[in-house]
C-alpha cells in the first residue's frame, strides 16, 4: 500500500478547490560509454539546481542533486490493478546542457530510473518529494526541429517488472544450443527434422 506525506496527501485532495502545482523530478543511472561505470544524474521541473533528500523505493533517504533548467515534463503516470505495460514519457530540453550531456554523453539505454513528485504552494514544497514510479529507460529518441520548431529528448520509462515479464528468450532449443549449455545433453537431438516427418506413431515401421 502507498504512503504518501500528509501534506502531499493533503495538496492532492485539494487540489479540485485550490489547484495544483506539480513539480517532478527524474533520476536516472545512464552508463559512461568507455567505462561502463554509472553515471547517475537528476532533473527536475524548476529553473535552479538543488540538493534533496528523497525515498528509496528500498526504503530509508539519499541526498540527491537535481539540475533544473531543462523543461522537464512527466507524462502517462498511471496506476493500475493489473499487468498493463504502461510506460512513463520523461521529456527534456534538447539544448540543456545537462540534457545533451545524458543522451549523448552517457549511455541511457535500459538505465534505472526513479521519478518523484511533490507540489508547491506560495512558492514553497508542500513535501519532501514522493517516489511515484521506478522503472529502467526502453526508449529515448532525439528529435530534431525544423527552423523554428521545438525539439526535444524524450525517454520511454517502463515498469522493470513489466520489461522482464515481456523480454523474449533469444536462446534456441536445438541441438547444438543444448550440447554448448551439457555435451552430453540428447534433448534437442532431432529437434531439426522431426517437423518434416509424418510419422504414425500406432503403427510399427
Amino acid at each position: 500500500m502507498r504512503t504518501y506525506d500528509t501534506n502531499f496527501l493533503a495538496a492532492l485532495q485539494g487540489a479540485r478547490d485550490q489547484g495544483i502545482a506539480p513539480v517532478w523530478f527524474f533520476w536516472i543511472r545512464p552508463k559512461d560509454r568507455t567505462t561502463g561505470a554509472e553515471v547517475p544524474m537528476g532533473f527536475w521541473s524548476g529553473d535552479e539546481d538543488l540538493t534533496l533528500t528523497t525515498p528509496l523505493p528500498g526504503g530509508g533517504n539519499e541526498s540527491q542533486l537535481y539540475m533544473g533548467g531543462c523543461n522537464l515534463a512527466i507524462e502517462g503516470l498511471q496506476y493500475v490493478g493489473d499487468l498493463s505495460d504502461n510506460p512513463v514519457t520523461v521529456t527534456l530540453s534538447q539544448i540543456a546542457d545537462a540534457a545533451q550531456e545524458l543522451a549523448r554523453g552517457t549511455d541511457p539505454r535500459l538505465a534505472y530510473v526513479e521519478i518523484h513528485a511533490t507540489s508547491m504552494i506560495g512558492g514553497a514544497f508542500v513535501s519532501a518529494p514522493q517516489l511515484q514510479w521506478v522503472g529502467i529507460v526502453d526508449e529515448g529518441p532525439i528529435s530534431t526541429p525544423s527552423f523554428g520548431g521545438d525539439g526535444g529528448i524524450s525517454f520511454s520509462v517502463r515498469s522493470e517488472l513489466m520489461v522482464q515479464l515481456t523480454a523474449t528468450n533469444p536462446a534456441k532449443s536445438s541441438d547444438a544450443h543444448q550440447k554448448r549449455r551439457a555435451a552430453g545433453d540428447r534433448f534437442s537431438e532431432y529437434a531439426s527434422t522431426i517437423g518434416s516427418r509424418n510419422v504414425q506413431w500406432y503403427k510399427q515401421g
